[in-house]
């Protein structure tokens, strides 16, 4: 309850709180923990415990993917969490613990960084089933990745929100007023209070207005958004209370016209973020989309087409290379939902399944059938010879047969998987691999270490925000060691 419920270490010393559970409790004399006990015994057995519980459920993982960030806290502790993502073969749903949240002293450099991920990833025994690390576009970050010798996913959301940054620069000013007028409103009672009032004659919905933070995804969507439902009642309050910051009529067209630009990079942002869903593979699409969107798009003045036109080449910078990226294309060829469809490149999807072929091959199973067909065999020649005139011709049979077996077939695996018809967009692929893992063994093995990469770093801003509410106002005294436990309780029970 404490750690769920982000309490107060001292609460079994309230008075209150003793009175309540003396009055419930069906056990006369019995007696809450000492603050003391709580801290120094019960909640770190139940952290050894779930540690293990844990690292049970990792080590059964085919491939993990890891997702990091960094965090001040109120006290200005500076923090790195890491979260890891599997898919957990017992229900062959998505899994995600969180491994650590540290206060780290040292400086954040790329080196400092990276044998701070080595040690996390040695403390739980997943050097060797890392598949990739996500995080956002911090340069640091990235290099201690790269040293670390493990593939870098960006942040899709972040990346987003780079690429919608830029692009409002033509309308700047308009956002620049905007904010200006949620300000006023947020900052003024009275202001609030006779806007309320107003949108309540003019029945419009009972809404507050959103401020754009530029650090927050869709936060300029959100305010433009909130600006356009209550602007009846924004224009009639603001030119009472602040008549320098009445947006002309063109101002407001260039806010209703900039909306449906904005709306298909919000959806995404919000889709992409979901922790429980595979998204890696579904980034590939996600981008073709919003590229599909952007061209449709129709400007009614020089600020908005300079908007989209800027939007366009932040999608072909940032995005125009995603398919040559292994890790994006073979998760989009392994989710039934996708495969082909999922490249706008015939070359890229030709290329990716060349490859996937290759490395199938190389995992060492063979059909059933193969193995049947060996062993019937084996029974019928198994006569002792002690003529060494063979060994040679026997030699070379193993070398050479036995791999091109495994290379026929994960050739017809791969070509059967990719000849079945798609799933439904909505369908979840990993039901569908589990129901197919006996068809296709050696694909089912591999798409549990590419339908597991995560498309961003959002749930390490998760656990910040969690975090948060452990070291507050009230809770400054407690020790990062502390506030790792309470943070380890929260995210992982």
């Amino acid at each position: 309850m404490i750690s769920k419920g982000h309490h107060a270490l001292r609460i079994v010393e309230e008075p209150d709180f003793k009175k309540l559970i003396e009055d419930v409790s069906n056990c006369p004399g019995y007696k809450l923990p000492t603050r003391k006990t709580l801290s120094n015994v019960l909640l770190p057995n139940i952290h050894s415990e779930l540690i293990a519980n844990v690292k049970e459920k990792i080590a059964s993982a085919s491939g993990v993917c890891l997702t990091t960030d960094g965090w001040t806290s109120l006290t200005n502790e500076s923090y790195i969490a890491v979260t890891a993502h599997f898919i957990d073969k017992s229900n062959m749903e998505l899994s995600s613990h969180m491994l650590a949240c540290e206060a780290f002293g040292e400086r954040h450099t790329s080196l400092n960084l990276c044998s701070f991920l080595q040690s996390v990833a040695a403390d739980w025994k997943i050097l060797d089933k890392i598949t990739a690390i996500a995080s956002d576009n911090a340069a640091n970050i990235v290099s201690a990745i790269k040293l670390g010798n493990w593939r870098h996913i960006p942040c899709f959301a972040h990346t987003l929100n780079i690429i919608v940054q830029k692009a409002l620069g033509p309308i700047d000013s308009v956002r620049v007023k905007a904010k200006a007028i949620v300000e006023c409103f947020n900052r003024s009672s009275s202001g609030f209070k006779k806007l309320k009032e107003i949108n309540s004659q003019l029945n419009l919905p009972d809404l507050k207005l959103t401020q754009d933070v530029p650090t927050r995804w869709n936060s300029t969507y959100k305010m433009f958004q909130r600006l356009s439902i209550l602007k009846d009642g924004v224009m009639v309050v603001i030119s009472l209370l602040r008549p320098e910051l009445v947006l002309t009529q063109a101002e407001w067209e260039i806010i209703d016209g900039v909306l449906p630009v904005l709306k298909p990079f919000s959806e995404i942002t919000t889709e992409i973020s979901a922790e429980k869903n595979v998204t890696l593979s579904n980034v590939i699409i996600m981008a073709t989309l919003l590229h599909q969107s952007i061209a449709k798009a129709i400007p009614k003045d020089d600020f908005l087409r300079a908007v989209v036109e800027k939007l366009k080449e932040q999608l072909t910078v940032r995005f125009g290379d995603l398919e040559n990226n292994i890790l994006y294309a073979e998760s989009t060829i392994l989710d039934p939902r996708f495969k082909k469809r999922g490249f706008r490149s015939d070359e890229c999807y030709e290329k990716t399944v060349a490859a996937l072929q290759c490395k199938i091959a190389q995992t060492g199973l063979v059909d059933n059938v193969a193995d049947d067909l060996s062993s019937q065999i084996e029974t019928v020649k198994t006569s002792p010879t002690k003529s060494g005139i063979w060994d040679e011709y026997d030699k070379q049979y193993n070398q050479i047969t036995k791999p091109s077996c495994n290379t026929a077939a994960a050739i017809r695996e791969v070509d059967k998987y990719l000849a079945e018809e798609n799933i439904n967009r909505k369908q979840d692929p990993l039901i569908w691999w589990t129901q197919r893992k006996n068809v296709y063994p050696r694909l089912y093995e591999y798409a549990l270490k590419r339908l597991c990469l995560v498309a961003t770093s959002v749930p390490c801003e998760r656990l910040f925000s969690a975090a948060g509410e452990i070291v507050r106002k009230r809770r400054t005294l407690l020790t990062p060691n502390k506030v790792e436990s309470l943070m380890f309780l929260h995210n992982n029970m």
